[in-house]
């Protein structure tokens, strides 16, 4: 079972941002993630390269994405996002 450590929320602009920027900061704890996008659609990677505006996973305005299967730590702690030329929001519940 997983219990809920904390929400957080980040804004995501024309410069590349990681999961561990958000407010509050994701936990040390967290291995489990939540996500929904607002605002304008968002791209993400997690292999260790930076999106760009046209390259990389879309998570498209009022979607979400989650990762909770598995230890998804490393994932995340790697994972970079950027927006478009509009900054866009994610809000995030953190999982133990």
């Amino acid at each position: 079972m997983m219990n809920v450590l904390d929400y957080g929320e980040l804004i995501v602009g024309t410069a590349v941002v990681t999961l561990l920027g958000g407010t509050p900061a994701m936990p040390a704890r967290c291995k489990h993630i939540y996500i929904t996008c607002e605002g304008n659609n968002v791209r993400w990677r997690a292999d260790g390269t930076a999106p760009t505006s046209a390259v990389g996973h879309v998570l498209t305005k009022d979607d979400s994405i989650s990762f909770t299967g598995a230890d998804y730590r490393h994932l995340l702690e790697n994972m970079q996002l950027i927006c478009g030329t509009i900054s866009g929001s994610l809000r995030m519940t953190y999982f133990d």
